[in-house]
């Protein structure tokens, strides 16, 4: 028979965070894991400059670890690591495609990160969603990029702009 070692959690041995822990029916959680939920509200008019805006994430709906600035619509990652990206945006003008990806805060795109091209659009919008991986480096400033390839103003529509990030390792 295997013996069992019996702990409620496992953490870091000079500062005492908890990294693992072990709930009352056994389960793993992990407590420090950086993640944050955010959304644009309200009704924002962006205006893209050589087919690019940013994304005017405006809003936290839960966070730990990463931090938000709702003015610039720039975030921070606590931890360097690899981060899972989930969203969309919806842009109110119909366009042939649209994209969104991770850059850095002078707008430069980062090099491991996705284009997620169109896949839904109208006669008066177009919404792009999906899901990708990418590095991220703590402390730096990072935000979400967006475009249809052209020079103009529309609204980024609140019911349909929203985004998830975590750590995955």
């Amino acid at each position: 028979m295997a013996s069992i070692l019996n702990v409620d959690q496992i953490g870091h041995s000079t500062s005492g965070t908890a990294g693992l822990q072990i709930n009352s029916s056994g389960q793993v959680t992990l407590p420090a894991v950086p993640y944050i939920r955010m959304r644009s509200i309200g009704t924002v008019s962006v205006t893209t400059s050589n087919g690019r805006g940013t994304v005017p994430y405006n809003d936290v709906i839960a966070s730990q670890g990463i931090t938000l600035d709702t003015s610039y619509y720039q975030f921070q990652v606590p931890v360097t690591g690899l981060y899972h990206f989930s969203g969309a945006v919806r842009w109110d003008k119909a366009s042939s495609y649209l994209w969104w990806r991770v850059e850095d805060s002078n707008g430069v795109s980062l090099e491991d990160s996705a284009l997620i091209l169109n896949n839904g659009n109208s006669g008066s919008f177009t919404t792009s969603a999906g899901s990708f991986l990418c590095p991220l480096t703590a402390s730096t400033d990072y935000l979400i990029g967006f475009g249809d390839g052209g020079n103009s103003t529309a609204n980024i529509n609140p019911s349909q702009t929203f985004m998830g990030i975590h750590l995955v390792g």
